[in-house]
């Protein structure tokens, strides 16, 4: 992609190695969805599985890429590894988004969903910080309906994976730092996933 921001090779090591970890929890979480779908036959928790297994493929496509284009100096992998990225990501976040749709129509709940208006490279990035951010939107009005631990955990996951977005955005027009932030963000917000699906699962 021609807007691909061009990371300092600071930078790449730290980038390769938190994709591919942010990766491995997103198959984590993708797992535990899938053993949430088996237990509850909720359909919401089968578009979870398979949006987590589209968004840890795109990490862990980038993170692959990104390694190979150091490593063969062949830098036009980078390119590749991105648009991979922003494909993969960009269906798991409409999956994930997806999951709600599902919930509301098998519970026949009107509860009005809202979009912020956003503007990595700045335009890919922005698209991925928009579908994110209807999901946690969406995230917190359910935590208004049910103020439940498990409500609390999925709203803090998504904006915490919203937040990363909006630090990789940022990242790629002028602060470069704020990579690192942005990873960690990520992370974390696959880990508090991770763990609401677990207890979803041992609550079952």
């Amino acid at each position: 992609m021609k807007d691909m921001p061009v990371r300092p090779a600071l930078f790449f090591g730290y980038d390769i190695i938190m994709n591919f970890i942010s990766a491995f929890v997103a198959f984590i979480v993708g797992y535990q969805a899938y053993r949430a779908h088996t237990i509850t036959r909720k359909k919401s928790f089968l578009a979870l599985e398979l949006g987590f297994i589209f968004t840890g493929i795109g990490l862990l496509a980038d993170s692959i890429l990104s390694y190979a284009a150091i490593a063969s100096r062949m830098p036009h992998f980078l390119g590749v590894g991105y648009l991979a990225y922003f494909i993969s990501t960009a269906i798991g976040y409409s999956l994930i988004l997806g999951s709600y749709v599902i919930d509301r129509v098998m519970t026949e709940e009107a509860i009005p969903a809202a979009a912020p208006i956003v503007r990595y490279g700045a335009l890919p990035e922005s698209i991925l910080l928009v579908l994110i951010g209807v999901v946690m939107i969406q995230s917190m009005i359910n935590l208004l309906v049910d103020r439940s631990p498990n409500r609390l955990l999925i709203s803090i996951a998504f904006t915490s994976i919203f937040l990363s977005h909006l630090c990789f955005m940022i990242q790629a027009l002028a602060f470069v730092s704020l990579l690192v932030i942005g990873q960690i963000l990520r992370f974390i917000g696959f880990i508090m996933f991770a763990v609401s699906v677990i207890r979803v699962v041992r609550a079952g």
